[in-house]
Parts: structure tokens; sequence; C-alpha cells
């Protein structure tokens, strides 16, 4: 893998963000709850194939959060969420699957959850807010992510897909 940045490179990261707005605003009504299914968050797989695709996934999150109901301040809130979950799991890329099942669900939870708190006032909900939300992400992750990963790998999509 080298370093440098193409033109694929960033038609491959633009078309990332666009699946992740495209598939929070499918599912919108689930993807802005207390108790989200953010379907979108299955594109975290993406960076145990090319940790470039960080990019991708962390600019998707930001628009599509700017377009939701908090706007801007949700956006920076769910992109620093994003970006320190895919630092994770890039590095615990061997250990895929346990990470995959902890870091988006426990970071999202806490952090979403302090957005949610500091914007509703409703600090005396915060444990509960971040269970509400790492439940949501932990069950789009093994009910989804981690079959999406495995299926990508199965069919090497991955070369197909330009993923690497």
């Amino acid at each position: 893998m080298t370093n440098k940045f193409t033109i694929k490179d960033l038609i491959t990261e633009v078309t990332i963000a666009a699946i992740y707005v495209v598939l929070v605003l499918a599912f919108y009504f689930m993807s802005f709850e207390a108790i989200q299914f953010r379907i979108a968050e299955i594109m975290l797989v993406l960076v145990f194939f090319n940790k470039k695709h960080t990019i991708g996934i962390v600019t998707g999150t930001f628009i599509a959060n700017w377009i939701g109901i908090f706007g801007i301040v949700d956006a920076f809130f769910g992109a620093s969420a994003t970006l320190l979950v895919c630092i994770f799991l890039v590095i615990f890329k061997k250990h895929w699957i346990p990470a995959l099942i902890i870091f988006p669900a426990l970071l999202n939870g806490i952090i979403v959850s302090i957005e949610i708190s500091l914007l509703a006032e409703v600090w005396d909900i915060f444990v509960a807010n971040v269970l509400w939300i790492a439940l949501g992400e932990l069950v789009v992750m093994i009910v989804l992510g981690i079959p999406f990963k495995m299926l990508i790998e199965k069919m090497k999509l991955n070369d197909t897909l330009h993923l690497n």
C-alpha cells in the first residue's frame, strides 16, 4: 500500500462518503433517535481493507449529521466519534471482530451521549443514553457489520470494489 493519495483514492472516498450519507438518509427514521440503528455504520468495516477509507467514512458522517436534526454541532461530534472509532479499528485490525463489537458501541455511546446531554441539558439520563446508543451500534455491528466484512472477503470484493 502506498501513502500517496491519488485521483482514484479521491473518487473512492467520495463514493464511500456518498454511500454513507444515502444510507443514513434512506434509514433516517432510525438514524437519529435515542436508540439508533444507523445502518450506514456497516461502512466502518472498510477501514480493515484500507485505512484511507477513514476519510470517506468520516466525511460521510459529517455530511449526514449536518443534514440531520442537530446540524453542524452533530456533524462535529459525530465525525469526531467516527474518526476515533476508525483509528481504534485500524490499531486493532488483527482482532477485528472484538474491535468491531467494542469500539463503535463504546465510543459512539459516550460521545453522542455527551453531545445530547450538552444540547438538551439532560445529564441525569447520560448513562441511559450511553447504553441505548451503544446497544443500537452493537446490534448493527453484530447483525450487519461482521457479516458484511465476511461477505466482502468471501466474494473477494475488496479487489473488485477497489477497497485495497
